[in-house]
């Protein structure tokens, strides 16, 4: 690993700018070894904000020189935000404060007045005590390097303890992770012997529940033949035309569209057309039960409700209407009034707001079919899309699937 230079931060009055460029050339050779990388606002680029940078540079360096002087004590932003500052870093441990008096003045009482100062004795720089101020800058930057090595060793000495705990600690991780594998390996092979008797426990259950099920159904399937051709048997002695393929009793609903209880009606007419596709349990009507809909039982309820309407109101009806629009679903929807609005902004009239009456438009009923077949088709579109599906486009489905069933079924 490289390495890292010490940040240095030179925090000082512009008026003692000369003496911070004197300091400066002597700390020129730690520069050029790599020991230290010094910093001053005068390196601030234009267009950068100068409290900004002075605040990330100073709280990332790690030796802070304080050049006092009489100036630098004099200077609000000196004193309330670098130097509060840097000796709050100091007591903390993260940066190492020195004081470089450059001329007199009386600094005892200062937050950094327990520091030990540079030149040595706290001489100022500007002194008749030196022969010369390189002398006094010679004796500063000879202090500086003391302390940049000082610090370099330490942080040495913790880069190194840190790896070292980071090697133990990667040991120990190791030899967790090989006892922890062992031991998933044991419980992996124990997990595998129980998954394979609660397998073949499970296997025997199932085997044991399919034949008690097949049983059950050919019993079920058996009974409803029986009720249907009894059924069948009757009408026949009896010259009824409430004809089912599936046994279903279709007196309710005749007798409901005979009252003109129209809404009693369409209600009753989505109870035999579930029991008619052996959907009672699920309540809504799926793309195979609708392709596969009694044609018979279809015929029956169309017959019932064109003649207990007078041609107003049924299955055939709505056909016709449909072919007639294009099978367009919408138009279809104006035609039989189940939308309402004008122009673009027409919506789908929801069950409650239906007319149930002969003054409704022709084709108005049935209509609770639409909503037994549109709740398939969005279970469908939920299921193999994994979102459910728009309100117009399981309506547009529901019709064409519908009305498909119903032309195939050619007598309607």
């Amino acid at each position: 690993m490289p390495e890292v230079s010490l940040q240095l931060f030179f925090s000082y009055s512009h008026k003692d700018e000369a003496l911070r460029d004197e300091l400066a050339k002597h700390l020129t050779i730690l520069e050029w070894q790599g020991v230290i990388s010094s910093w001053h606002d005068r390196k601030i680029l234009p267009g950068q904000e100068w409290d900004h940078q002075i605040n990330d540079n100073l709280n990332t360096a790690d030796i802070i020189l304080l050049l006092i002087s009489s100036d630098f004590l004099f200077s609000k932003y000196c004193w309330d935000v670098e130097v509060k500052k840097a000796i709050k870093r100091h007591h903390a441990g993260d940066a190492c404060v020195i004081p470089v008096i450059l001329r007199s003045v009386d600094w005892s009482g200062a937050p950094f007045a327990k520091l030990q100062a540079l030149p040595k004795n706290a001489e100022p720089v500007v002194s008749r005590n030196w022969h010369n101020q390189d002398e006094a800058f010679t004796d500063v930057a000879r202090g500086i390097r003391a302390t940049a090595e000082k610090l370099k060793k330490e942080r040495d000495e913790r880069r190194q303890k840190q790896e070292a705990d980071k090697l133990r600690l990667r040991e120990q991780e190791e030899e967790t992770r090989k006892l922890q594998q062992q031991q998933r390996e044991r419980l992996r092979l124990q997990e595998q012997k129980e998954e394979a008797d609660r397998t073949q426990r499970q296997e025997a259950e199932r085997l044991q529940r399919q034949q008690e099920q097949e049983k059950a159904d050919r019993l079920q399937r058996q009974r409803v033949q029986e009720e249907a051709e009894k059924l069948r048997l009757e009408q026949q002695s009896t010259g009824n035309d409430l004809l089912s393929e599936k046994g279903v009793d279709y007196r309710r609903l005749r007798d409901l569209l005979k009252a003109g209880n129209w809404k009693e009606a369409d209600q009753e007419t989505l109870a035999v057309m579930l029991k008619a596709s052996d959907r009672e349990q699920k309540g809504w009507l799926d793309l195979e039960s609708i392709n596969n809909f009694p044609c018979t039982d279809l015929r029956t309820i169309d017959q019932l409700w064109v003649k207990y309407s007078d041609g107003h109101f049924g299955f055939s009806v709505q056909k016709r209407i449909w072919k007639s629009v294009g099978k367009d679903y919408e138009k279809f929807g104006d035609r039989v009034g189940w939308r309402k609005g004008i122009f673009f902004n027409k919506e789908w009239l929801s069950y409650s707001d239906l007319t149930f009456t002969k003054n409704s438009p022709q084709g108005h009923l049935p209509a609770l079919w639409r909503e037994l077949i549109r709740i398939g088709i969005l279970e469908f579109l939920m299921v193999e899309k994994g979102e459910l599906g728009w309100r117009e486009f399981g309506f547009r489905n529901s019709g064409v699937r519908f009305f498909s069933r119903v032309e195939t079924c050619s007598n309607i």
